[in-house]
């Protein structure tokens, strides 16, 4: 797949690459970066730890030329990576940008995965804003995304579904599969199933005016449940910034539901709320949008996953604080 700086096709550049081995992913990922070298576009690699290292011996003549990121530390949480790779784009401006990014591997659990491909969805959409004016030409952001063949089956279409670009035969091509649009139908209709239900067993409140409970509720048994006291307070923020959101959006109360699992304490927050802008807490607003989707930007950026389904007849957010292991 040598030669992506010389046929890149129009529109938007956003590519799911399918592969069956470790080393197919890497041997292509460093040829990209090497494409992107030639192409003098700035290069960021965001996977795993182990193919990160491996990379990274592999590319060491290429210094400064490629930024790379831990996805299972600083990208753990899906909800992370549109803005990291818009801020890698401003960081860059007047370059063409080439990312690739591992957000889905075979043994990250099956709520993740789902997130991940609420991601890609909506990356379209944050891809769309970076184009040129001009169409017809290719887009200087370029986003190459593996996904192993050994991924549920029902990920792997939906991956299809939501990259306009794919390998096939060493080159890259329309996805067949491709059928969103950047309109209100985005994101896959897997991705807005509703979510299980709590357990029976699980904590829950009713909350109006006061959220004094709701601290003294989260706070305590987050510690209960073994989070450190940091993480502890990264979660009481997080619920904190949801439910100030509740009164602030909505003219009604909400609830909190709290419990724990053997490997991460779980909040969730359902109000009447309906969150229109798909990119909601996606992206960090500017200083002119004070109170226009900031909350929710930060309980991404605390939290290890963050789950929203949100319609008419209201909005839950439920987010994961994972333990140590």
């Amino acid at each position: 797949m040598n030669g992506l700086a010389h046929h890149a096709p129009p529109g938007i550049w956003h590519a799911a690459l399918p592969y069956r081995s470790t080393a197919e992913f890497e041997d292509v990922a460093c040829r990209f970066a090497e494409d992107a070298a030639q192409a003098d576009a700035a290069v960021l690699i965001a996977c795993s730890t182990s193919p990160l290292r491996r990379m990274q011996a592999r590319l060491d003549g290429m210094g400064e030329r490629v930024t790379w990121l831990d996805i299972s530390d600083q990208g753990a949480n899906p909800g992370r990576m549109i803005h990291a790779i818009c801020r890698f784009v401003g960081q860059h401006a007047g370059r063409p940008a080439w990312c690739v990014q591992e957000a889905a591997w075979p043994s990250r659990p099956a709520d993740e995965l789902w997130e991940v491909i609420r991601y890609e969805a909506l990356m379209n959409l944050a891809l769309a804003e970076l184009m040129p004016p001009r169409p017809a030409v290719a887009s200087p952001v370029r986003v190459l995304c593996p996904y192993h063949v050994g991924l549920p089956a029902e990920v792997v279409a939906c991956a299809a579904a939501t990259h306009p670009l794919t390998a096939s035969d060493g080159r890259w091509q329309a996805s067949p599969r491709y059928r969103l649009g950047l309109g209100r139908d985005v994101v896959p209709p897997g991705c807005d199933q509703p979510l299980p239900p709590p357990p029976g067993d699980a904590l829950e409140l009713l909350y109006h005016r006061d959220l004094a409970s709701v601290r003294s509720l989260v706070f305590a048994n987050a510690r209960a449940a073994g989070l450190p006291p940091g993480r502890a307070s990264d979660l009481l923020m997080a619920v904190g910034e949801l439910t100030a959101n509740t009164l602030a959006h909505t003219s009604g109360s909400g609830a909190l539901t709290m419990w724990a699992t053997r490997t991460a304490v779980i909040c969730e927050v359902r109000d009447g709320g309906h969150i229109t802008d798909p990119l909601a807490g996606q992206l960090r607003p500017g200083p002119a949008m004070a109170g226009g989707g900031r909350g929710l930007w930060v309980v991404h950026q605390l939290c290890d996953l963050v789950q929203v389904r949100s319609g008419s007849d209201g909005t839950t957010v439920r987010v994961h604080m994972r333990l140590a292991p």
